[in-house]
């Protein structure tokens, strides 16, 4: 049994969407360990190469990646690194389609994402995909 370590790939300026699904793990019990990088809580480096270097350690260190798959993605280079990290160490990849997201999926987050993504902003299969993955227990209840 593998304890899921998560890093959620988003964009600080799309944080309601991460912030609402870190809520709902909660709300189901599900433990594990958070490796993302959110606004509250920035990386402490300044400069782009340490930046590259933290987010490879944080990618590295995760047992599973999941990302917003929103057309904004494509904008950000610091998303198409993680991603491209991810890929490099072979994590498990889950593209998650934001609530009420209705637009394209990037290129990029399609090809990287090998565990049948996108898919819907629903918590309960989210956690189950990932426990199934990790060979994890599902909390009661999901």
């Amino acid at each position: 049994m593998t304890k899921p370590n998560i890093m959620i790939s988003h964009r600080w300026s799309y944080a309601d969407d991460y912030n609402s699904l870190v809520e709902k793990f909660k709300k189901y019990g599900f433990s594990y360990l958070d490796y993302s990088v959110p606004s509250h809580d920035p990386l402490d480096v300044n400069r782009v190469n340490q930046i590259k270097a933290a987010l490879r350690e944080q990618v590295r260190q995760c047992n599973y990646f999941v990302v917003f798959a929103q057309m904004a993605m494509v904008n950000s280079d610091w998303c198409k690194f993680e991603v491209g990290v991810a890929v490099e160490y072979k994590k498990p990849i889950l593209s998650v389609r934001p609530h009420g997201y209705t637009g394209n999926i990037p290129v990029f987050i399609q090809n990287a994402d090998n565990e049948g993504g996108p898919v819907g902003f629903n918590a309960p299969a989210i956690i189950r995909k990932i426990c199934d993955t990790l060979d994890h227990p599902v909390p009661a209840g999901v």
